[in-house]
């Protein structure tokens, strides 16, 4: 993805969100909706994080399996981190200028064998187990400093289980990269 992609991916995060709070139109929306070219149409899994200046997560909502182009879903999510994340209160119009917004476009999960293939830092996991599941984006364990273990006892709980349900050997694991960029990477 070139860096104008990027910029330009934020841009319509950034106005999606700005709609809501601001009752505006969104043309940049209607532009992309009708493009047919790498990466606007692409069918990408992808999620939208925002984050205080101060780096607190302020929302964060995604897919990791793309049901729509691209486009659409970075404008869906970025709405739904901003207003219905379950985690935190819906964003107000004065919280709105303290946030960064933050997107990772995914590659496709594929299954692996055992955790310990997980590359911490680098991959993205899906964890599984009967029917609870949890996911955990590239780059929280290294924002974290979590070590594998530590993160997988994390993910685990996340999905509702025991701390160490990871070592079950029912459980199933994911694995996907992301292509990682922000308002505030000098792009």
């Amino acid at each position: 993805m070139t860096e104008t992609d990027k910029r330009t991916l934020i841009a319509l995060a950034r106005e999606s969100i700005e709609a809501s709070l601001f009752a505006c139109d969104t043309p940049l929306f209607r532009q992309l909706g009708a493009a047919t070219t790498f990466p606007f149409s692409e069918r990408r899994g992808c999620f939208v994080t925002l984050r205080t200046k101060q780096g607190q997560l302020r929302g964060c909502i995604g897919t990791i399996i793309a049901r729509e182009p691209l486009v659409q879903a970075v404008a869906a999510l970025a709405r739904e981190a901003a207003f219905s994340d379950p985690r935190f209160k819906p964003l107000t119009a004065a919280q709105w200028p303290t946030i960064v917004v933050e997107i990772s476009v995914l590659t496709e999960p594929v299954e692996i064998d055992a955790y310990q293939q997980i590359r911490v830092g680098f991959d993205g996991v899906l964890l599984t187990l009967h029917a609870r599941r949890a996911v955990f984006l590239p780059q929280v364990a290294s924002e974290q400093g979590w070590s594998l273990e530590e993160m997988l006892t994390h993910l685990s709980m996340k999905a509702g289980l025991a701390p160490d349900a990871y070592k079950d050997p029912r459980c199933r694991f994911e694995v996907f990269q992301a292509e990682v960029f922000s308002d505030e990477d000098p792009l």
